[in-house]
């Protein structure tokens, strides 16, 4: 599979994780997405972060553990430079078919 080859919530995941920057925590992931409306479970968010970080696309770091969490660190996403190049690539599609779509959503 190409790693550049990604579904829609996949796409949307990399999204959310740029926006969230430093508190991109599967948690907060999962929040950013349902406030669009796009609910994820936990299994299905986790396999596509898996799924992501085996393509090369997103990596994880320990953020240091607090106590509010028992001492246990969670882990922080981040989109790598490729991941980024994906980004791009699928909305610089998307704008083309936009473009082209136009004529026939106006009409």
């Amino acid at each position: 599979m190409s790693r550049s080859s990604i579904g829609e919530l996949e796409h949307l995941i990399l999204l959310a994780v740029l926006s969230l920057g430093r508190d991109a925590s599967a948690l907060r992931v999962r929040e950013e997405l349902a406030s669009l409306d796009r609910k994820v479970s936990r299994g299905a968010l986790y396999r596509s972060l898996d799924r992501l970080e085996e393509k090369g696309l997103c990596a994880w770091s320990l953020a240091d553990p607090g106590a509010h969490r028992g001492g246990h660190a969670k882990r922080i996403y981040a989109v790598t430079d490729v991941g980024r190049d994906v980004v791009r690539e699928r909305r610089s599609t998307l704008e083309r078919l936009w473009v082209q779509a136009r004529e026939a959503l106006e009409a």
